[in-house]
């Protein structure tokens, strides 16, 4: 409503992708840069991936990180959040709410359906 999550026209200098070594871009299964939704690839690695998004309030960062345990998978998930102005904070109080009873666990069923429909039930233990 306001176009606080447009992009700014001026992207800011310290892109988290330029901040990968040489090995690190080169390991990377998708090219750093590369657009998925409204999101940009910093690297995609076998288990592991972060994506950068930057609006008008915030720079973020989500990780999601397969590991593999004695008794299965454990799957990570987190979202990093730099400052972008004095408005980041009252957008993330704002928005707070809707994340974390309606945005996380959406994300986290449809990561569970898409993990039994390819590995099934028993993966999930």
């Amino acid at each position: 409503m306001f176009g606080w999550d447009r992009e700014p026209s001026e992207i800011p200098r310290e892109l988290f992708a330029e901040r990968l070594t040489t090995e690190d871009r080169a390991r990377s299964t998708v090219p750093a840069g590369t657009r998925e939704g409204i999101f940009r690839v910093v690297y995609s690695f076998e288990n592991e991936l972060l994506l950068e998004l930057i609006n008008r309030t915030v720079h973020a960062a989500a990780l999601s990180a397969l590991a593999e345990t004695p008794n299965g998978y454990r799957f990570y998930f987190a979202v990093y959040a730099r400052e972008r102005g004095w408005i980041t904070r009252v957008y993330m109080a704002a928005i707070d709410p809707c994340q974390r009873w309606v945005i996380y666990p959406a994300m986290l069923r449809q990561i569970q359906r898409d993990w039994t429909e390819a590995f099934g039930m028993d993966a999930l233990k």
